[in-house]
């Protein structure tokens, strides 16, 4: 049976334009969005919790002609335009943009497929609330279980968000091995006839019940799926010139929690993420703000300091009830983090970051909710966005979900101020108060009279001598004894001061007379043999460079006690033999930190010795940032300056 585009109509049914309250929703940020509804749909398919799942964002593109049903589809988007025409300006500039897509040579597609899933069970049959149906045909529906990321349905519009076209072709092949593809046009409806409008949504497939077409789909050339999984193809992709870039920071923005746990990997037209370089990726990001809280979250994520909090069991009502462990509070003590928690539920995508903890307190923080009982109550306070908790969403008991809610800030903020605030005692001893304080000793009975006097009499007289002191009398200008010299050096060294004094060697030794030269002049008979053990060099040696190298470093204490601190290293200059120098900034000088343990976590960069306030490293490259956990005969908070110099 031959495929067509099949728009349904419905006889006084809903008229739609272009404009989608599902595309509404992700329209700040079309990339942004689409990455984080992919790769989280994606995760929720996984087939095997033991294996990443791979999700690939490759782009292509193919001639006009081999658009499925080119013309069909042409002539459909003038019916829309004669329908809309006058009526609607957003949708009638739509309309001209895929119009002159269309009679382009070629046509620009980004292929999105995942590996490691599922794929759309249920496109056999068509069947309603299978993933396949939810996917495709349901508006505003989700099939996915409690542990599972999304919940609205809505998620799906983000890549139509992307398409110039708003047309997407899903291709898959489920875990019975059945291949399967449809296209659906999420457009705005167009009168049929003279008393019916189509519902704004088009399907290309082999029947009127827009059911998939059975066999493999082939639209990108270099692409043959061999494996369970999801194909989704975006046309129309005209992104803006750094969409890779975009892409690649959402993830490491959103999933850098699930790529170092080695739960996802992403491949963006051959650049790949994934545990191996998420450190490199993450370090290397630029330094402004948003980048260096993404820094301090994932510190905590490798640091052997992290603390990790089981949140307690919980009873609200008979069938609300959470086990110990359901969520785990991850903390982090040490200067300049972010004081902030960032939210996480099952996939690990972030969610949003809880504020307002503390002010004095200075750590960073990672909630992750995995608990199954846990993750459905929170699923459901979730916006469409995944971006907020808001109890009110909690449509069976607010009020509970908001004392939930409010129980689970309350343990983030205990904990936090119970394992981090200074303790303070109940009494204290003040070093020199005594000083101040009148001397019991010395005070009269308490009924004797007392008056402020000054005793005028005198009880002895010292006399003391004045010493004399010894003028040191300088010679005069021009009287240095130079016989005496002259002696000393005839006596120790057998030298005649009659030689040029410039050690060209002309001179003659006291005793044979034989010639003498000199290290700039070697001619004489007695010329200096550098090979000879003992004899003095011509070559000057070259000496470590005074020079301070630039560099960018950022540091936390990692512990206190231990004098333990982390540094995160850019140098700007490639350095085979470098040295970093430690200093303790005080307020009236500085002085010198002594350094008793370094260490990277970078196989290029190593440390060659540690001696006092300085640590040797090999291997620098420009640009290049590398971890060096430092140890310091300091047990408490201090300031430091670090400056590199190179050997």
């Amino acid at each position: 049976m031959n495929a067509f585009w099949n728009f349904p109509a419905a006889t006084g049914g809903l008229i739609n334009s272009i404009n989608n309250a599902g595309l509404e929703t992700f329209r700040g940020n079309a990339l942004e969005s689409l990455t984080r509804e992919i790769c989280q749909n994606s995760l929720d398919a996984v087939k095997d919790n033991k294996k990443p799942v791979i999700v690939e964002f490759q782009t292509f593109q193919i001639h006009s002609d081999r658009f499925p049903n080119r013309s069909e589809f042409i002539d459909v988007l003038y019916k829309c335009q004669d329908t809309w025409q006058g009526r609607n300006q957003k949708s009638e500039e739509f309309l001209r943009s895929a119009i002159s897509q269309m009679h382009m040579d070629h046509i620009p597609f980004l292929r999105i497929s995942d590996f490691n899933t599922k794929g759309l069970e249920g496109a056999d049959s068509g069947e309603i609330g299978t993933p396949w149906s939810s996917l495709v045909k349901e508006a505003g529906s989700s099939n996915k279980n409690e542990s599972s990321g999304g919940s609205f349905g809505i998620g799906k519009s983000a890549p139509f968000l992307n398409s110039k076209l708003r047309t997407l072709f899903y291709s898959s092949q489920d875990m019975t091995g059945y291949e399967s593809y449809i296209g659906v046009a999420n457009i705005m409806s167009y009168q049929k006839d003279v008393n019916s409008y189509t519902l704004g949504n088009g399907y290309f497939t082999t029947n009127e019940n827009s059911t998939a077409i059975q066999g493999k789909f082939s639209l990108d050339p270099n692409f043959t799926r061999k494996e369970t999984g999801t194909d989704i193809y975006v046309s129309g992709f005209h992104p803006v010139d750094n969409w890779e870039e975009e892409i690649r920071k959402s993830v490491l923005f959103n999933f850098f929690i699930t790529v170092y746990q080695k739960k996802l990997v992403v491949k963006i037209n051959g650049f790949e993420i994934n545990d191996q370089n998420i450190t490199d990726l993450i370090l290397g990001l630029e330094d402004n703000e948003e980048n260096i809280i993404v820094k301090n979250y994932f510190l905590l994520l490798t640091s052997n300091n992290t603390i990790k909090i089981s949140y307690p069991a919980k009873k609200y009502t008979r069938d609300i009830a959470f086990d110990e462990g359901e969520a785990n509070l991850y903390l982090l003590n040490g200067e300049d983090l972010n004081r902030r928690v960032l939210m996480t539920r099952k996939t690990g995508m972030r969610i949003f970051e809880q504020k307002n903890i503390s002010g004095s307190i200075s750590f960073t923080g990672l909630l992750m909710i995995t608990g199954t009982n846990m993750n459905n109550i929170f699923k459901q306070m979730e916006n469409p966005a995944h971006n907020e908790w808001s109890p009110e969403r909690y449509e069976k008991n607010p009020k509970l979900a908001k004392r939930i809610y409010e129980d689970l800030r309350k343990f983030i903020r205990n904990t936090v101020k119970e394992h981090f605030q200074e303790k303070i005692t109940d009494s204290m001893d003040a070093t020199g108060l005594s000083d101040f304080l009148p001397n019991k000793s010395r005070l009269t009975d308490a009924t004797a009279k007392r008056r402020e006097t000054l005793s005028s009499t005198i009880k002895s007289i010292i006399k003391k001598e004045k010493k004399q002191e010894e003028v040191l009398q300088e010679k005069p200008k021009g009287t240095t004894n130079e016989v005496d010299i002259e002696k000393q050096l005839i006596g120790e060294f057998g030298i005649t001061p009659g030689g040029n004094r410039g050690g060209n060697g002309t001179g003659k030794h006291a005793e044979g007379g034989i010639d003498g030269g000199g290290l700039t002049e070697p001619d004489g008979t007695n010329t200096l043999d550098p090979e000879e053990p003992g004899q003095t060099r011509q070559e000057r040696q070259r000496k470590p460079s005074t020079q301070p190298i630039e560099m960018t470093h950022r540091y936390i204490c990692t512990n206190k006690a231990e004098g333990k601190y982390r540094f995160m290293i850019t140098p700007t200059k490639s350095l085979a033999s470098a040295r970093l120098v430690f200093t303790i900034l005080g307020e009236q000088s500085n002085f010198a930190l002594p350094v008793q343990t370094a260490e990277t976590n970078d196989g290029r960069v190593t440390v060659d010795r540690i001696s006092g306030d300085t640590i040797y490293l090999n291997s620098l490259k420009a640009k290049k940032n590398f971890i060096l956990d430092v140890g310091v005969d300091y047990s408490d908070y201090c300031v430091m300056e670090v400056v590199l110099y190179e050997n």
